[in-house]
C-alpha cells in the first residue's frame, strides 16, 4: 500500500511517497514537485504507478476536498483523503517541537498520517454527478443573493446622498418597478418635471400592480428634499445607475438560477418528502437535499445518525472537560454553509411550527440566548430530517406534538 502526502499550491505541488514499510519519520520512497499542469499531473501518475500499479491501493492525502488535481486523483481511482490544515499542524507537532515549516516537510506529514492514523479519517467520495450540480448551483446562488444585498445596501446608500425621496417611493429598490423609476427619473429635477399624467402612465407602461395606489405615490414625489451639491449630484446619478444596472442583470441570473434549481431538484424523487417540513420552501430544501445526498437503499449511508449531521451543521455544542473543569462552547469547525442554512429554517419555523414556537417562547422564558435556542431547536429539526431522509416518509405535525405529549416534554404539553 503506498501512501502518498501532496502539499498543494496554485502553481505547483510537493509530493512525498511513503508505505508501511518505512517506520522511521524520515523515511521516504520517493520525493519530487509537479506543476499545475496536465504535464504535472500525468509525471505524477506515471512515478505513483511505478511504486503501485494498483490504483485502489494508493492513499492519497491533500489539504483540499476542491480543485483540478482533487479531481484528477479521484478520476485516476485512488483513495483520497481531505485532510483538515489544522489536523496535519498538530501531527507536525507529535515529531518535532520547532515551528519550522517548507512544502516538502508538510507532504511528508501527510504521507505519515495516513500510514499512522489512517482508520480516523474518512476518504472523499462524490455524490452523484445531480446531487453535486445541485449543491454547485445552490452555493452560487446563496453568492448571488448576497451580491444582491451588497448592491442594494449601496444603492440605498447613493440615492441617501442626493435623491432621498427615491429611497421610499417604492417597498424595495430591486424590484422591476423601482430599477425603472430610477432609470426614467434618475434625479430630482427629472423627477419635479413628471406630471402626475406622465408618472401614472409610467406605472401603467411597466404593469405596477396596484394603480389605486398611483395618487399616493405621486404624493411622495411632490414632498420637498433637500437639496444636493451639484457636484455629489452628478457623480452619485452614474454612480446610482451603474448599480441599477448591475442588480438588473444580477436579478435575471437569479431567477435563471431558481429555475434550473427548481427543475433539477424536482428529479430528484428520493427528496420531495422535505418540502412537507415546516418552514423549508422552495430554497431551502435543494440545500438540505443537496448535503444529504440519495436516500440510503443498499449500502452504508453517508451519515450514520442524526449526531453527525447536527455536528456538520453546527449545531451539536462541544464539551470541554478535565477533572473538575466542565464546559460547554459553540461549536466552530462545520460546514458554515449548512449552519446558515439551518439559521434560516430554525427562524422559518417559528412561524410555521406550532412546537418550534412553544419550544422557542419556553426556553426564551427560562432566559436561554436567542441563538442558543435556535442552534437547539436546529439540532431537532435535524433529528426529524435524518428520519424521514431514512424513511422516505412526509413530515406530520400533529403526529410530531403527539409524539411530544406522550413523552411528557414539558413544553408541548400545553399545544
Amino acid at each position: 500500500m503506498l501512501c502518498v502526502g501532496i502539499d498543494w499550491a496554485d502553481d505547483h505541488h510537493d509530493v512525498c511517497l511513503t508505505n508501511e514499510h518505512c517506520p522511521e519519520v524520515s523515511g521516504t520512497l520517493d520525493r519530487f514537485r509537479i506543476d499545475q499542469s496536465a504535464a504535472g499531473f500525468d509525471e505524477l501518475h506515471a512515478r505513483l504507478r511505478q511504486h503501485e500499479p494498483d490504483p485502489q491501493q494508493i492513499l492519497v492525502a491533500i489539504e483540499t476536498k476542491h480543485g483540478l488535481l482533487v479531481h484528477d486523483l479521484l478520476r485516476q481511482g485512488y483513495v483520497v483523503y481531505g485532510l483538515n490544515p489544522k489536523a496535519v499542524n498538530r501531527y507536525k507537532d507529535r515529531h518535532t517541537q520547532s515551528s519550522a515549516k517548507d512544502d516538502a516537510r508538510d507532504a511528508l506529514a501527510m504521507a505519515h498520517l495516513l500510514r499512522t492514523d489512517r482508520h480516523l479519517l474518512q476518504p472523499l467520495k462524490l455524490l452523484p454527478d445531480d446531487y453535486r450540480l445541485l449543491d454547485e448551483f445552490c452555493r452560487d446562488l446563496r453568492q448571488m443573493v448576497d451580491d444582491r444585498t451588497r448592491l442594494l445596501n449601496r444603492l440605498e446608500a447613493c440615492l441617501k446622498e442626493y435623491y432621498p425621496q427615491a429611497v421610499s417611493i417604492f417597498s424595495r429598490l430591486d424590484a422591476l418597478i423601482a430599477t425603472a423609476f430610477l432609470s426614467a427619473y434618475p434625479d430630482p429635477e427629472a423627477l419635479q418635471k413628471a406630471s402626475s399624467v406622465e408618472f401614472k402612465a409610467f406605472l401603467k407602461q411597466h404593469h405596477y400592480p396596484c394603480p389605486g395606489r398611483a395618487d399616493a405615490l405621486y404624493d411622495k414625489t411632490r414632498i420637498p428634499a433637500p437639496k444636493a451639491d451639484p457636484v455629489i449630484t452628478r457623480a452619485a446619478k452614474l454612480r446610482m445607475l451603474a448599480l441599477v444596472d448591475q442588480i438588473a442583470t444580477l436579478r435575471a441570473h437569479i431567477a435563471d438560477y431558481e429555475r434550473q434549481i427548481e427543475e433539477l431538484f424536482e428529479t430528484l424523487g428520493d427528496h420531495q418528502n422535505i418540502t412537507t417540513l415546516p418552514g423549508v420552501g422552495e430554497r431551502l430544501a435543494p440545500e438540505l437535499a443537496a448535503t444529504l445526498g440519495p436516500r440510503p437503499k443498499e449500502g452504508p449511508p453517508r451519515f450514520g445518525c442524526a449526531r453527525d449531521l447536527e455536528k456538520l451543521g453546527g449545531c451539536a455544542p462541544v464539551t470541554k472537560q478535565s477533572g473538575r473543569y466542565k464546559n460547554v462552547f459553540f461549536r466552530r469547525a462545520c460546514n458554515k454553509r449548512l449552519r446558515r442554512t439551518m439559521r434560516d429554517w430554525t427562524q422559518a419555523s417559528l412561524l410555521r411550527s406550532r412546537w418550534a414556537k412553544a419550544y422557542y417562547d419556553y426556553h426564551k422564558a427560562q432566559g436561554h440566548r436567542h441563538n442558543t435556542i435556535l442552534r437547539n431547536l436546529g439540532a431537532k429539526l435535524l433529528a426529524i430530517l435524518f428520519k424521514l431522509w431514512h424513511t422516505g416518509e412526509d413530515y406530520d405535525e400533529q403526529t410530531h406534538i403527539d409524539n411530544l405529549k406522550a413523552n411528557n416534554v414539558v413544553w408541548a404539553m400545553a399545544l
